[in-house]
């Protein structure tokens, strides 16, 4: 009896972990977020469908939706694919009436636009073949009466291009495809490179004043030696090098965009940029770290019908070696002088003798830590994910943080959609517009221009500008990991405390790849900022405090070259000062370096002492102050016993302080001019907003 008893425990607990299984797979779909309130533009809203829904329409509709949104919103749209469950959103459900409700013109921007998890189809799909879609959407899940066919064509368009012919006239515009064309199926490699530095390379408002200044200091001369690195594609289409960009093709306003590092056919070595790119629309072959074995899967299993994409991928094994980044972050000027070091520094450190890459520490999970990739999907093709692989983070978090509206940046097919960039400069994030706060409070007398007039434009537009700003906060999170996992906070020596105050602070470079800072050195500041308080809170000693321009009062501060505020003598600033020969002998600290001639024959020239056989540049020097590899420098400091109060204990405040350009360059490169409405003070209050504090230490001295 006791043993049929516990066999019927062990068949009743096996029953009862079996249905516990059961009910844990349940909410696992349940709990997945529901999707964000999604606003259109109402303008966008009132677009009306031009394709008449006839049979010819149904039919294209639906074998597009049968090849494009099936697998996520389902055999009968109800959103239950065979990939919904993973896409982390319930995917909408096309048959109810919060959908069909809506007019054609808000489901057709939606369709184009996209919003993650769904991928946007403005490359992928022609406009008529998003038309045809709805109409097969309307007619399929709902009822024919949902949409008006008021403005609609009486007859469907008998000219109308095919989905092939449409797509390859869209590529006729530009010899490469957009990388928004690229994130069709590559989302999430897609959404990190569209915030990162390389993203914004040719966006920087600062980087085209600097290289505008150069080019006139130089009387043109200096050519597109900047500029073919940060455009790459618009130098190889011979775009102008100083114009607006307004005026760049869509390409080249991209910067460092996904053909700039996938379509290289062969390896390169240091060649400042100038490389060929191999030109074609998005069919055309890509160059990774992989052969193109899964892609050769992906389009086996689509042998009928195969996806718009590239149609091979060939491997290309520099893409995965430091030389690759070599090829624009090693720079150096006509005459010689090493501007950019990265990679000369990377091949004498240990981090080259252990075979650590660049990309292993800037494309791997943890900024500035070399790792292995984590294996995961490279791309979803018609909604279904590609089988893991190693795969890199796109985001390259640096120290540049951007400075313009965040409706022009991060690179946003939506907000492209949704409003011209002149239209975002005059939507005023900073006061709130399209918040419920701001709307419920705003005066009905209030004025605002152009479209920003209409409440729901700027409820819409502030959806879009919430997701922007997200995205901007995640990437400054992981640059602020990536530069604490290369700057160091050490040893603190107080050496002298009873006639007056003497310590010594130490700065450590916690990475094994390259000195700290790297880069534009000599623009970078990374500096100590430095308070002596006694016990009653009264300050006693300052050194790194920033003057009311935002500088740190060394000799590049407008107010310590007035005469305003004294100088810092104990300053410690790791900015590497360009040092230039005068006409009398002797050096000066120089801001923007540029090779001109001191006499009346103001053009750039080559050297006529050359650094190969002299060992050295006769008229502009770099005076490196960056921290070598895993080394340290220390900095100094001496309060004198007369500023010291006797009220002890006494506090040492010590901030490590990084910041992207100083003010004091805005300055110099502001004849230039800014693109995006931006003034030089605008731009250099926000780079005193965007110093970041790596570390902060308080020392009790007794």
């Amino acid at each position: 009896m006791r043993k049929k008893l516990f066999r019927f425990y062990r068949i009743a607990a096996a029953i009862l972990l079996l249905v516990s299984l059961v009910l844990m797979q349940e909410p696992a779909a349940a709990e997945q977020e529901r999707p964000d309130i999604w606003r259109v533009s109402p303008r966008l809203a009132k677009v009306e469908n031009p394709i008449m829904a006839d049979a010819s329409s149904l039919t294209t509709g639906k074998s597009l939706y049968l090849r494009e949104c099936r697998q996520c919103h389902g055999e009968t749209g109800k959103g239950d694919g065979s990939m919904a469950a993973f896409l982390g959103k319930k995917v909408a459900n096309l048959t109810s009436p919060e959908v069909l409700g809506q007019s054609d013109g808000t489901i057709y921007t939606k369709i184009r636009t996209g919003r993650a998890p769904m991928p946007g189809f403005k490359n992928s799909l022609a406009k008529e073949e998003i038309w045809h879609l709805i109409n097969f959407i309307r007619s399929g899940f709902g009822h024919k009466g949902n949409s008006s066919d008021a403005g609609r064509n009486t007859a469907s368009n008998a000219d109308d291009q095919s989905g092939e012919k449409a797509h390859n006239e869209l590529f006729k515009k530009s010899e490469f495809p957009s990388a928004q064309a690229c994130g069709a199926c590559h989302q999430q490699i897609y959404r990190e490179w569209s915030v990162s530095r390389h993203a914004f390379a040719q966006i920087s408002p600062t980087f085209l004043a600097y290289q505008a200044t150069l080019v006139k200091l130089t009387k043109g001369t200096l050519g597109d030696f900047c500029e073919r690195c940060h455009t790459q594609v618009g130098m190889f289409s011979g775009e102008p090098i100083l114009t607006r960009n307004s005026n760049r093709s869509k390409v080249a306003l991209e910067g460092i965009t996904c053909v700039v590092c996938h379509r290289v056919p062969e390896a390169y070595g240091k060649i400042t940029g100038r490389f060929p790119l191999e030109p074609g629309d998005i069919k055309n072959p890509i160059y990774g770290p992989r052969k193109g074995d899964e892609l050769r899967r992906v389009f086996d299993s689509h042998r009928d019908n195969p996806p718009r994409t590239h149609r091979e991928a060939r491997l290309l094994e520099q893409v995965s070696q430091p030389g690759f980044c070599a090829r624009c972050h090693d720079v150096r000027l006509v005459n010689g002088i090493r501007f950019e070091d990265l990679f000369s520094e990377y091949k004498q450190t240990p981090a080259a003798e252990k075979g650590w890459t660049c990309q292993g520490c800037h494309m791997g999970p943890t900024p500035g830590v070399f790792s292995e990739y984590p294996p995961a999907s490279a791309a979803i093709v018609r909604g279904e994910k590609t089988r893991p692989a190693r795969r890199t983070n796109h985001m390259f978090p640096g120290p540049d943080s951007s400075v313009v509206h965040p409706g022009i940046f991060p690179i946003n097919p939506e907000a492209q959609e949704f409003a011209t960039p002149e239209e975002w400069l005059s939507f005023d994030v900073e006061a709130g517009w399209g918040t419920e706060k701001f709307e419920n409070s705003v005066a009905k007398d209030a004025e605002f221009p152009g479209i920003w007039a209409d409440p729901e434009e700027r409820k819409a537009a502030r959806e879009i500008i919430d997701q922007q700003l997200a995205l901007l906060a995640e990437n400054r999170a992981r640059a602020t990991t990536l530069l604490r996992n290369g700057y160091g906070l050490g040893e603190v020596r107080i050496l002298e405390k009873e006639d007056g105050l003497k310590f010594d602070i130490e700065v450590k470079n916690l990475t094994e790849g390259h000195s700290v800072p790297s880069g534009l050195i000599a623009e970078r500041n990374v500096f100590l900022q430095v308070t002596v308080t006694d016990a009653g809170g009264a300050a006693l000693f300052r050194s790194g405090d920033l003057d009311p321009n935002g500088d740190v009062r060394d000799i590049h501060s407008l107010y310590v070259h007035n005469g305003a505020i004294p100088r810092d003598e104990q300053l410690f600033n790791l900015r590497s000062p360009i040092l230039a020969g005068t006409i009398h002998g002797g050096e000066r600290e120089q801001v923007i370096p540029a090779n001109y001639s001191l006499n009346p024959l103001i053009f750039m020239r080559p050297a006529d002492t050359p650094a190969v056989l002299f060992g050295g540049i006769r008229d502009l020097r770099l005076q490196k102050k960056s921290i070598e590899a895993l080394g340290n420098r220390w900095a100094n400091y001496s309060v004198d016993p007369e500023r010291l109060t006797g009220r002890k204990p006494y506090r040492i405040n010590i901030k490590l302080v990084a910041g992207q350009l100083p003010p004091h360059l805005i300055n110099a490169i502001a004849g230039a001019g800014f693109e995006y409405g931006l003034s030089a003070r605008a731009i250099g209050d926000k780079l005193v907003d965007l110093y970041r504090v790596l570390w902060e230490r308080d020392v009790i001295v007794e």
